[in-house]
């Protein structure tokens, strides 16, 4: 009522309200009866403690997770609720996707040789002495050559101008199109430098994501003149 609860809040006061009141558990139990979680590795304990009690006592639950992309471990995520979500669950079936169907095969290679040095806090590492049979070796649905590159800059500046000229070196020497071409960022914050730097090189591209229409210089001048 007072908007008082953060995110945190609103997990653990659920807890709290399934513990307390059975009855409660019960409805909701009734309406999720079959549960499924994507990017199982990023739950905290909290949110593991809360899927096992909604999914009970049926447990129609389906995880989906991979460790190597645990990236949360600084807001609370925990790798070990894959490793104890076989021992809660054990007729749980195992189903290992290993078929890839968008990159090259040295291009997956150069990927599992890079993540490795991760070892030995990988799951793929930690299950081996029990007879697991995970194997985190990725096969190419598609065959040709891929290229991986690894280029360093000083700035975060002068690595959008770096990529922005690269991006316009291909495109005149190859003559693709320019939907050819994707820059990745870890978060939509990263992506500005990029966008500056391709309206510096005069290069077309089109921004992928849930927010940021109001940063954009169009909509900043709108606002400001309407203000």
């Amino acid at each position: 009522e007072q908007g008082a609860l953060d995110f945190g809040d609103l997990i653990s006061y659920c807890l709290k309200l399934f513990h307390e009141r059975p009855r409660a558990l019960q409805h909701y139990r009734e309406q999720f009866r079959y549960v499924l979680v994507d990017e199982f590795q990023d739950t905290n304990f909290a949110q593991y403690e809360l899927l096992k009690l909604l999914a009970a006592p049926a447990n129609n639950l389906t995880v989906v997770g991979d460790d190597d992309q645990s990236v949360y471990k600084f807001r609370g995520a925990s790798i070990a609720n894959i490793l104890e979500f076989k021992a809660d669950f054990p007729r749980a079936a195992e189903v290992f996707l290993t078929q890839n169907y968008r990159s090259y095969q040295n291009i997956l290679d150069t990927a599992y040789t890079f993540i490795q040095q991760n070892n030995p806090y990988r799951l793929e590492v930690k299950l081996a002495p029990k007879g697991s049979k995970l194997s985190k070796q990725l096969k190419a649905a598609r065959s040709g050559p891929g290229e991986v590159g690894f280029t360093t800059y000083a700035t975060g500046g002068e690595e959008a101008d770096g990529v922005a000229r690269e991006v316009a070196r291909l495109q005149a020497e190859t003559g693709c199109g320019w939907n050819d071409f994707a820059v990745l960022v870890r978060a939509n914050s990263q992506a500005a430098a990029f966008t500056q730097a391709f309206k510096r090189h005069g290069l077309p591209f089109s921004f992928v994501a849930n927010r940021g229409l109001y940063q954009e210089q169009v909509v900043l001048d709108v606002t400001a003149y309407l203000k």
